[in-house]
């Protein structure tokens, strides 16, 4: 990680938030536009991560599902805090790629880890982070359907 030579401002804005975290103190993340945090779906979705969080009851069935997948939920959690990532006083070393997102959560989890993070604190801040993705996207398909049902319907010609 680089320090900053201006902190930034965090804007008083709904997809800015800060997460305690013990032993770190709090951190500031920033939700992503829906483009992003639909590469990052994207990737939890081609890993397999989602469908065994989906058939799992704790954090260890997840695990221990995966398998040789394992490293691929790493990979996730680092995508996803890095794409979140707005610290006041540091920028990651790993540059946000056009692609490969997969390689890039690899380097920003290892690049965590060299910086002292303990896994409960990316695993915690990833279960926060997805849940408020999610979220948001439930919330536009929520507006999509109303939008749909609210539309003046077409007249059909004779």
């Amino acid at each position: 990680m680089q320090p900053r030579k201006t902190p930034r401002n965090v804007p008083n804005k709904p997809h800015y938030l800060t997460i305690d975290l013990s032993e770190v103190g709090p951190t500031v993340w920033r939700i992503p536009s829906m483009v992003k945090a639909a590469r990052v779906l994207a990737l939890l979705q081609e890993s397999g991560v989602m469908e065994a969080a989906a058939a799992a009851e704790n954090g260890e069935d997840i695990i221990s599902s995966l398998g040789d997948r394992l490293p691929a939920l790493f990979a996730c959690q680092g995508a996803l805090l890095g794409v979140c990532w707005f610290h006041t006083d540091q920028d990651l070393d790993t540059p946000l790629p056009v692609g490969a997102l997969a390689t890039y959560g690899e380097a920003v989890f290892e690049e965590l880890h060299e910086e002292g993070w303990a896994l409960g604190h990316i695993q915690t801040i990833f279960v926060d982070l997805v849940q408020r993705v999610v979220d948001g996207f439930i919330t536009q398909k929520e507006v999509a359907e109303k939008v749909d049902f609210l539309a003046q319907p077409v007249a059909k010609g004779n």
